[in-house]
């Protein structure tokens, strides 16, 4: 497999689409959205608040993840001491990249993935990037395309499967 996955990396001109165009790929794919991001205040946040008594901002559910203060004192000494935010996302999600042969060389299936918080709005991701929250629509949201590959996948299919933590944490 190792060696599947290295002939694919240094393959720049794949069956589908030239690594070299990846990029205006990526530039049109936000050209495309029409998007348009603006500050607002909290209050303005539909379903989001600040919960009583411990002051995190939530949804509504109480899924996704909370914004939460943190108090961080090293040792005894008073100088080694902060404060600071921390996003708090309890839930396991799955990023999922689907892999492919063609003609000999191993392609693998990302998205253009527009998050406000991106670099450029728009970024390549994993074929699913999604939360519990998020693949059972507690947003009311769309289905997740590819999901299903990787619910109950076949075991000798899956290339690798590991838990990782979010955000260093």
């Amino acid at each position: 497999m190792t060696t599947r996955i290295a002939h694919s990396s240094a393959a720049i001109d794949g069956s589908h689409t030239a690594t070299s165009d990846v990029l205006n790929w990526l530039t049109e794919r936000c050209r495309a959205q029409g998007i348009r991001v603006e500050r607002i205040p909290f209050a303005e946040l539909d379903r989001w608040c600040f919960q009583e008594g411990t002051g995190k901002l939530l949804h509504q559910t109480g899924r996704f993840f909370s914004v939460e203060g943190l108090h961080v004192k090293v040792g005894h000494n008073p100088h080694e001491e902060w404060r600071q935010r921390i996003i708090s996302q309890p839930e396991v999600g799955i990023l999922g990249i689907l892999a492919k042969e063609f003609d000999g060389v191993l392609h693998f299936l990302l998205q253009a993935k527009m998050e406000p918080g991106n670099l450029g709005l728009v970024q390549l991701a994993p074929t699913v990037q999604a939360t519990r929250s998020n693949y059972t629509k507690v947003h009311n949201g769309a289905d997740v395309p590819y999901l299903r590959h990787f619910m109950r996948p076949n075991r000798s299919r899956v290339i690798a499967d590991v838990l990782q933590s979010e955000h260093g944490s």
